[in-house]
């Protein structure tokens, strides 16, 4: 019963990680863009790092992808 339990808490676990990191891609992806332009092909997407209190998976992403841009 208990591996029961912790595999439903592991697979809900892994659904919202994996929805976090598409967020944080889209983001990142907008973000890039917005430096380089629409015609430009964007780099793989970091991992998504931990999203401050008060701040969205998607706009965390936007600020990453316009670093990245600005850097490279």
């Amino acid at each position: 019963m208990k591996r029961l339990i912790f595999a439903g808490i592991l697979l809900a676990s892994a659904d919202f990680a994996q929805a976090t990191q598409a967020e944080f891609c889209a983001g990142f992806e907008q973000g890039y863009k917005a430096i380089k332009g629409n015609m430009v092909i964007v780099p793989i997407c970091p991992i998504a790092p931990i999203t401050p209190i008060g701040s969205t998976d998607f706009q965390e992403g936007i600020k990453a992808g316009m670093r990245a841009a600005q850097s490279g």
